[in-house]
C-alpha cells in the first residue's frame, strides 16, 4: 500500500491555485481516489483528466512515487508516461479498461528514464504504441532495444502540437532530452522531472542532468506559460508556477559555495 498520507490530502493545493483551479474547472474536490492496486493510485482531477501515480521502493529501502495522466478524448486515451515500471502499467491500464472503457491510442513518454517510459512492455502486449522525441528514442535504444515510436524531433524551444497536447522541449535539465507537455483546454503542464517539488527534497536523480543549463530550460518554460494554473510535478504535488520558481532555487543553492 503507498506509505504516504492519504492521496486526496497529498493532492490539496495552495489557496490560490485551488482559486485557479476552479476556474479551469480542474478541482479534485469531490472525485473519489481510486486505490487500483498497491502500487497504483489513480484520481480524476477534472472531466477527461486523470492523475495516475505509481510507486517504488528504491535500492535505499525509501518508497518514492511517480505522477503520470491520463487523458480522455473523443476517440480515446492518450497516457503522459507510463506507470513506473510494468507491473503498475499493467494495473492502470486494466483500470482504464474496466472504468474509462476507452481504448488506449499511445502513450507519452517525458524522458528516457525508467519511471516515465519504464512501463513499455506493458504497452507492447497491448500494441500500444509509446511515443517518443528523436532524442529520448536515441537514448533509450543505449538501454536495449525499445519499441518506441518517434512523434518528432525537437531542438531546443522546439514544439510539437497534436489534436489538444502540445509538447515542449525547453533544453536539458533533470535529463538531455527531458520534454514538458501542455494541455490548454485546463491550463495545465505536465512538468515531469524536469520540475521539483517540495515533498521530495533536493533534485533527486541527477545521474544524467546537466545542472548548468537546467536553470535556462526552466526559465523557457516559466516564458512559454505564463498563463499555467497547474503544474504537475514528475515527483511529489500538484502546485503552480511557483514550483518553476522552487526547482531554480534548488539549483541556485547547490551552486553557491
Amino acid at each position: 500500500m503507498f506509505r504516504y498520507a492519504i492521496f486526496a490530502t497529498a493532492l490539496l493545493l495552495s489557496a490560490s491555485v485551488l482559486a485557479n483551479a476552479t476556474q479551469t474547472g480542474l478541482n479534485q474536490a469531490g472525485y473519489p481516489v481510486y486505490q487500483v492496486s498497491e502500487v497504483m493510485q489513480v484520481q480524476q482531477l477534472a472531466d477527461g483528466l486523470w492523475l495516475h501515480r505509481s510507486e517504488q521502493q528504491l535500492s535505499s529501502g525509501a518508497w518514492f512515487s511517480h505522477n503520470g495522466l491520463i487523458v480522455q478524448g473523443q476517440g480515446g486515451v492518450i497516457l503522459i508516461d507510463t506507470g513506473w515500471g510494468d507491473f503498475p502499467t499493467r494495473d492502470l491500464l486494466r483500470f482504464i479498461d474496466s472504468k474509462l472503457q476507452q481504448p488506449v491510442l499511445y502513450a507519452i513518454a517525458s524522458h528516457f528514464h525508467d519511471d516515465s517510459i519504464g512501463g513499455y512492455r506493458a504497452l507492447a502486449e497491448r500494441q500500444i504504441p509509446l511515443r517518443v522525441t528523436a532524442q529520448t528514442a536515441e537514448l533509450a535504444g543505449k538501454q536495449g532495444a525499445l519499441p518506441v515510436t518517434i512523434a518528432t524531433r525537437l531542438a531546443a524551444s522546439g514544439s510539437f502540437v497534436e489534436g489538444d497536447v502540445e509538447w515542449f522541449y525547453p533544453g536539458p535539465g533533470h535529463a538531455p532530452d527531458n520534454i514538458v507537455v501542455y494541455l490548454p483546454k485546463y491550463q495545465l503542464l505536465f512538468g515531469g522531472c524536469l520540475v521539483k517539488a517540495p515533498k521530495y527534497p533536493g533534485l533527486g536523480n541527477i545521474a544524467d542532468a546537466n545542472v548548468a543549463e537546467w536553470p535556462a530550460s526552466l526559465q523557457r518554460v516559466k516564458a512559454r506559460y505564463p498563463a499555467l494554473k497547474i503544474l504537475v510535478p514528475g515527483h511529489g504535488d500538484l502546485g503552480d508556477s511557483q514550483l518553476l520558481d522552487y526547482s531554480m532555487q534548488l539549483l541556485q543553492a547547490r551552486r553557491q559555495p
